[in-house]
């Protein structure tokens, strides 16, 4: 019978979370718990978990992308003035079918031309952010029409948000979808000799991205009420924080997990949110503590998963030497 095994990596997550929040409340003398403060960690972790989920396949297969800022500006931009222009009901439909058509564009040219993620979403950051900038300034700074704030309420906005978390989770975690990502994360040419369609998938990969994008514009533009100047400017470091400091290794492969998008994001809120409950200016400290932090899991994780893959390999050494344990150890000594 298989057991399962919690490694250490699944638990570093979960520990920098407690520790964090923890300190915090102690900190600011029992502000973190208050409802107030509680939802307010909720609604700040609420986008960046939203597009977190989608980069997430990109990350599993040892990618990243970084233009999801830019992304969610550009489709905002245009959503927006759509929506102005031909009808509220729009705003939805072109907010996603924008976001997808970037994310789909990412990842034909990694998959077809062989280009680093890396340096083409680099590219679509500045390319998309210039285009974003042309457009508000012919356009200026736009307000969602009136019809389409129904979309902030609570008995809406929190549902939706409950929903998509679920259905990524099922996508990751139980279709060929997730598991052919992780695969290729583990080793891109094994995954390519068994048979999984390597372009096809990073081209998916790239399209969820894509599409979560549109779905973190529209709770974007509703939560603010419209676009500005400053929609999305490093969201994108955001986002790859929100995974990282999760415990999920830039590598892909199997420690990448949906829980830790989650626990990584409300880490990050929760020390924004804290150092400005103790006092202390957000822009002076808090991208410093998160860069260390960020760090520190960084070194913890990757030596953990070192010492997992040691343990690992130990039986196919026994296997391959026909000795037992014992024997090793009496030789040894």
């Amino acid at each position: 019978m298989n057991k399962t095994r919690i490694s250490f990596a699944d638990i570093i997550p979960f520990a920098v979370f407690i520790v964090i929040f923890l300190f915090f409340e102690i900190a600011s003398g029992g502000k973190m718990l208050s409802p107030f403060n509680l939802s307010t960690i909720l609604e700040q972790s609420l986008i960046t978990i939203v597009v977190g989920c989608g980069v997430l396949f990109v990350v599993a297969q040892g990618s990243i992308d970084l233009s999801v800022g830019a992304n969610l500006a550009l489709s905002g931009v245009v959503a927006t003035w759509a929506a102005n222009a031909a009808g509220g009901v729009l705003l939805v439909p072109v907010a996603l079918l924008v976001a997808l058509i970037v994310g789909i564009v990412n990842g034909v040219i990694v998959s077809k031309f062989k280009v680093p993620s890396f340096m083409v979403t680099i590219a679509m950051l500045i390319g998309i952010r210039g285009i974003v900038n042309y457009i508000q300034t012919i356009i200026g700074t736009q307000y969602i029409p009136e019809s389409m704030t129904v979309l902030r309420e609570p008995y809406i906005r929190y549902p939706a948000f409950v929903l998509l978390v679920i259905v990524m989770f099922y996508l990751f975690e139980f279709t060929k979808i997730g598991q052919y990502s992780k695969a290729i994360g583990e080793n891109e040419s094994t995954a390519e000799f068994i048979g999984i369609p390597v372009p096809r998938m990073k081209i998916i990969a790239f399209a969820l991205s894509g599409l979560m994008v549109g779905f973190g514009t529209l709770f974007s533009l509703t939560s603010v009420g419209g676009t500005s100047q400053m929609m999305g400017v490093f969201f994108e470091i955001k986002v790859a924080m929100a995974i990282f400091l999760g415990g999920v290794l830039v590598t892909g492969g199997t420690s990448t997990k949906l829980y830790k998008v989650l626990l990584g994001s409300f880490s990050i809120t929760i020390i924004v949110n804290g150092l400005a409950l103790i006092g202390l200016s957000e822009t002076q400290y808090s991208q410093s503590v998160e860069g260390i932090l960020l760090l520190l899991i960084l070194y913890v994780t990757i030596i953990a998963n070192k010492r997992k893959n040691r343990v690992r390999a130990l039986p196919d050494e026994l296997e391959k030497t026909d000795l037992k344990p014992d024997q090793i150890i009496t030789s040894g000594s």
